[in-house]
């Protein structure tokens, strides 16, 4: 029996939290390109937040983003700095296509066009493939992946009704 049949329900997605090197240039991105809404903005300090991060001490700068009004589907900016013992370590660079083990990042937009001509002119942002547009019997969709300024994989994914 699903957990569902048996009133459970399962988890409902909050928030995609991406650990970034550099908060300011992701917004460049997130916000600013995007159009995402800056619905929290805080930091914090102490070994208490550092133990999530299996530190000692550290200072963690958040940032979500997202839709107004809306609890759930927010993309989280966390930069994390004054780490003790140790820095934080990054991943290599990217190879310029998709690994398995990596999460994509899908955003669902209405306008692509106005949202890739933002994006070009960002120097932290390499397109990976598209505008690529594929038919289906309900409409075309669009899709634009690239990876942000920490190799993140994001796709934006835009559709026309057909008809």
């Amino acid at each position: 029996m699903s957990d569902v049949a048996q009133g459970l329900l399962p988890p409902t997605l909050k928030r995609a939290t991406l650990w970034v090197r550099n908060l300011e240039r992701s917004l460049a991105i997130y916000r600013d390109a995007l159009g995402l809404a800056v619905l929290e903005e805080k930091t914090l300090r102490g070994p208490h937040i550092a133990k999530m991060v299996g530190l000692e001490d550290a200072c963690l700068r958040i940032v979500h983003l997202g839709t107004p009004n809306r609890d759930s589907g927010w993309i989280g900016l966390y930069e994390i700095s004054e780490t003790v013992p140790r820095a934080m370590l990054g991943l290599d660079e990217p190879p310029g296509f998709p690994l398995y083990g990596q999460t994509t990042i899908v955003l669902e937009c209405q306008d692509l066009p106005a949202i890739q001509a933002r994006l070009v002119g960002l120097p932290q942002v390499r397109v990976l493939a598209g505008p690529t547009s594929y038919e289906k019997p309900e409409g075309t969709y669009r899709e634009l992946v690239f990876f942000d300024a920490d190799g993140i994989p994001v796709s934006l994914l835009s559709f026309t009704p057909t008809g």
